[in-house]
């Protein structure tokens, strides 16, 4: 009920780029912007992710998505609202909110940067933040021509803080293939279903900066990314073969 004059100046945005053309993703985008957009914090306040969005139904109008699961990229409902809880633990981070739950991605994503993301399973993995600021805060969130922003609204304090990031990579994972037996497939042919990603161990730091000057640089978070499996379909299907009539003399 706090009235939009209450947040005259924007703390922080960042935005993140997806495919348009992928109405059902999309389509789950959107209407997880819907519900982050307009949310309020006030001081001490905690703001859930999954409390927020509520379960992943049809019903609540969700659609199929691609999401990671049992180490494959499959289809599931909802897939997709993980690119605007990663979208907004930027934002938070840049508003200078503290981070109370947040998790990676089994495997990196492609719309942040290693180390970056905020995975979410409802009723499992959260993504939580609490405003530690002086003065309650405003959520601004939406997704048009494929760019997903949140911004983050409320009253510029005494000092106002600049945020930088780098990541940087401390272990490989090599990835594995698997074969898979396929009978659609003729004896002799392969057909690669999943292809093989490394994995990697990250730790990401966090700069904080006023007027241009350094102030600290703290360990952001420690982040493990598994190996994708490249999956290979081996055919099992007999091919068609010809019987050769015997010669006489």
């Amino acid at each position: 009920q706090i009235g939009s004059e209450a947040f005259p100046d924007q703390l922080s945005t960042f935005t993140t780029r997806y495919d348009a053309s992928d109405v059902s993703r999309t389509a789950n985008l959107i209407l997880a912007s819907q519900k982050i957009n307009g949310k309020v914090l006030l001081p001490g306040e905690t703001f859930s992710y999954n409390q927020t969005l509520g379960p992943r139904t049809v019903e609540a109008g969700y659609r199929n998505g691609k999401i990671y699961s049992g180490g494959q990229v499959v289809d599931g409902i909802g897939g997709g609202i993980c690119q605007i809880s990663s979208t907004l633990y930027n934002a938070a981070l840049m508003a200078n909110l503290e981070i109370v739950e947040r998790r990676n991605h089994q495997f990196k994503t492609s719309y942040v940067p290693a180390g970056r993301d905020a995975t979410v399973v409802y009723g499992a993995i959260d993504f939580k933040f609490k405003n530690t600021r002086q003065y309650p805060i405003r959520l601004v969130a939406s997704c048009k021509n494929g760019i997903a922003t949140v911004s983050v609204y409320g009253i510029k304090e005494e000092n106002e803080y600049d945020f930088t990031f780098s990541t940087k990579t401390v272990e490989t994972i090599p990835f594995t293939t698997q074969y898979v037996e396929d009978a659609s497939l003729e004896v002799g042919t392969e057909k690669v279903k999943q292809n093989g990603n490394n994995g990697f161990k990250t730790e990401t730091y966090i700069t904080k900066s006023l007027n241009g000057k350094v102030i600290s640089t703290k360990l952001l978070s420690k982040d493990t990314y598994s190996a994708m499996t490249k999956i290979v379909l081996k055919g099992t299907k007999a091919g068609k073969t010809t019987q050769e009539t015997p010669v006489t003399t």
